[in-house]
């Protein structure tokens, strides 16, 4: 099972922002689910705040925030429309949560929703995955059999409507060695580079820079996702 490094992620936005030559103090987390992404920033001093559609996750988030007694405002709200009572010197989303988004319209809101949440001068970084990470039409199936936990994946990809199809199937062992079974479905909208740019433009971002994840290089054929940096000016 692939490992998310969510400190790494951290480490990486401070260098970006270090290199944009931009001071952060406060941090809003876009789309941070069950605050997996959220509590490392907050861990490490900085004043932040995490928002997500579900509040099943914020639920979890919150429970997670008080076991490290860490302070994290997490609030619900839509990436499309959200509108926050204060302005921030950071906006991040990380592990494509943008890509969950399945209209480009879509998209285009949530953008002018960060670019207004975010102060003048503020920074926005995001990832999403790479068109050319996607295998073709042909459905593809995975499996990770480790002691506690067993996962199957199906994905298909539609070139045509560049959609992202995934099914987790997943049995995790419980006490007295029974299996609890789960289903997820998930669907993604792939976006090239060529078109949010000027997604970016239009919200009234300025567009700094285009990173292969975790590296400072351009994107390659074969990086997996691209990290996107952009300025409020």
């Amino acid at each position: 099972m692939e490992s998310v490094d969510y400190e790494g992620w951290v480490t990486y936005v401070e260098e970006i922002a270090n290199r944009a030559g931009k001071r952060i103090e406060s941090v809003l987390d876009l789309a941070c689910g069950t605050g997996n992404s959220t509590l490392p920033w907050a861990a490490r001093g900085y004043k932040v705040t995490g928002i997500d559609l579900s509040e099943e996750m914020l639920k979890k988030a919150r429970q997670k925030a008080r076991e490290k007694q860490l302070e994290v405002a997490f609030l619900r709200g839509d990436l499309r429309n959200f509108q926050l009572e204060t302005n921030f010197d950071l906006a991040v989303c990380f592990q494509d949560g943008f890509n969950y988004l399945l209209e480009a319209a879509e998209l285009q809101q949530a953008f002018r929703a960060v670019f207004s949440n975010l102060k003048s001068g503020g920074l926005f970084v995001f990832d999403l995955n790479f068109p050319n990470r996607i295998n073709p039409e042909d459905e593809e199936v995975s499996f990770v059999d480790e002691d506690f936990l067993t996962l199957i994946w199906r994905t298909k990809f539609s070139r045509e409507q560049k959609l992202w199809e995934i099914e987790v199937t997943g049995f995790i062992k419980k006490e007295g060695g029974v299996y609890e079974k789960f289903r997820e479905r998930h669907r993604e909208k792939i976006y090239e580079i060529h078109e949010v740019w000027p997604m970016l433009a239009n919200a009234g971002f300025t567009v700094l820079n285009t990173f292969r994840s975790f590296s400072f290089d351009p994107p390659s054929e074969q990086a997996r996702r691209v990290v996107c940096v952009a300025e409020k000016p």
